[in-house]
């Protein structure tokens, strides 16, 4: 028993059909290399949270 695809290509020969073609694969695209993301020390401490401003409750509500 052949399998269907070489019957598909023995019809094709006998009926004088081109042969199907298979759609050409793009090749992948290589990703570009990421730069390591440079930080200032202002940046860091934003990021920790450590630059926030500090409230305090008083008689009048809260203040700085």
């Amino acid at each position: 028993m052949k399998s269907m695809k070489e019957q598909l290509v023995i019809w094709c020969k006998v009926n004088n059909v081109p042969r199907p073609v298979k759609p050409k694969k793009r090749p992948k695209k290589k990703q570009p290399v990421r730069q390591p993301e440079k930080l200032t020390e202002r940046d860091l401490r934003d990021l920790m949270g450590t630059n926030r401003q500090i409230l305090k409750r008083g008689k009048g509500g809260a203040f700085r």
